[in-house]
């Protein structure tokens, strides 16, 4: 048994292909922050010595330096990564955890001057206050030089490489997992271009500048990092082929619509007339009139070739342009004449729960006047534990990355994506 423990500790996690990854998740809430470890990590202690833990820590907790440091002590893992969220499954206070065993290859992005901020150049798109400091590494162009060096937001996928742990594999993940701050673009540009077949599924890291003085509290070993990307990829042999992607919030706002003219993420024209003024007509319009005015819009946008709602992408309506007719998508993919798409609009709802447990991997989108920020939570009473579940929800989204279709962040409050680890 020695020996046993020493083989894993001494050999990469990605030089064992012969042996079956094994998943264990779960889910665990407590009064305080060493009963909520304890319940979440007695449930993993049958697992010795993993090859990757993966923790994703709820914003309420008052130290995240201590929740991994004491997770680190009890799940002696050869890696550990994982972010600040809103909320895991089914409670708004926790710690959600996976572990791995053999077959993951794990990977580190650190911000850096030679990131390209794809979101900072998309019209339209609004930086928070939290993000300006992160920019000062790339300029926007679209400010410097004006609309006509507007044409693209998309980076040709050939200028992109992998990770350098990637790199050095070969065969094609079952999987990638991926934990983030707002700019995982260029990372998801790479994988799509080298694993278009393969599932991308992950988390924007909750907004912590309030609390830690950084944008983001990624967990990378036993450091803590205001930015960048923390993953890994699963070299399983048995591929997820389904990642289910739901909008339970939305309900679709007029009938099917063609675009007929767009530049990057702009709509200049959906059947041949105005984007915005098309919607506003929509607004003005019967029942619609009771809309609120502030109330945020969205856009379902449908593959070139197929109007499947099964391959549907949701991005938030960003601004328009009732004069000209413009509308800002919140997308960092090229909108394409010809794509078929469908105004959406919030359903009434107050609905402030954690997401609920499905599958076993779950991420989902909290609105963000529900944030801890925007309201706080009470610490449970009673300690609670959820078995073969693992996830989070964040303000800023979720990574989503269908097989065969690109990658996207997912912001649209209450939506969730999920698969299953065991199929």
């Amino acid at each position: 048994m020695r020996f046993t423990i020493t083989l894993r500790r001494t050999i990469q996690p990605w030089q064992n292909r012969s042996q079956r990854t094994l998943w264990t998740t779960v889910t665990a809430t407590g009064r305080t922050t060493d009963e909520c470890i304890q319940q979440a990590t007695h449930k993993l202690s049958s697992f010795k010595d993993p090859s990757l833990c993966v923790a994703l820590v709820s914003k309420s907790f008052p130290d995240y330096r201590a929740v991994t440091q004491q997770l680190t002590s009890h799940v002696h893992a050869t890696y550990t990564i994982g972010c600040v969220v809103d909320h895991v499954p089914g409670m708004h206070h926790g710690i959600s955890v996976l572990v791995g065993d053999t077959d993951c290859v794990p990977f580190h992005i650190p911000d850096s001057p030679e990131r390209h901020k794809v979101r900072s150049i998309s019209v339209g798109r609004w930086g928070r206050v939290e993000d300006f400091d992160r920019l000062r590494f790339q300029g926007n162009t679209l400010n410097e030089e004006g609309w006509d060096a507007f044409s693209t937001i998309s980076q040709p996928a050939n200028q992109v490489a992998l990770p350098s742990t990637l790199q050095k594999q070969s065969g094609v993940p079952s999987f990638v997992f991926m934990a983030s701050d707002n700019e995982p673009d260029q990372l998801l540009h790479a994988l799509d271009h080298h694993f278009p077949d393969t599932a991308k599924i992950g988390v924007i890291g909750a907004s912590t500048p309030f609390i830690t003085g950084e944008p983001y509290a990624l967990f990378c070993q036993k450091e803590m990092l205001g930015g960048g990307i923390v993953g890994f990829a699963s070299y399983n042999d048995r591929p997820i082929t389904d990642i289910q992607v739901g909008h339970t919030s939305l309900e679709p706002l007029g009938d099917l619509l063609t675009i007929t003219r767009c530049r990057g993420n702009i709509i200049l024209d959906l059947d041949q007339a105005g984007a915005t003024g098309l919607l506003l007509e929509l607004i003005q319009r019967g029942q619609n009139a009771r809309i609120a005015k502030d109330q945020e819009f969205y856009l379902g946008i449908y593959p070139i070739d197929s109007d499947d709602t099964n391959k549907m992408t949701v991005n938030r309506i960003t601004s328009g342009d009732p004069s000209r007719g413009n509308m800002s998508i919140d997308t960092t993919a090229d909108l394409k004449v010809g794509q078929r798409v469908q105004f959406m609009k919030r359903r009434a709802s107050d609905d402030n729960q954690p997401i609920v447990p499905g599958e076993n991997m779950i991420v989902g989108v909290v609105d963000q006047d529900h944030t801890i920020d925007a309201k706080p939570i009470e610490l449970p009473e009673t300690s609670k534990v959820i078995t073969d579940v693992f996830g989070g929800a964040s303000e800023n989204g979720v990574i989503v990355g269908r097989p065969g279709l690109s990658s996207q962040i997912l912001n649209v409050p209450y939506s969730v994506a999920k698969l299953n680890l065991s199929k």
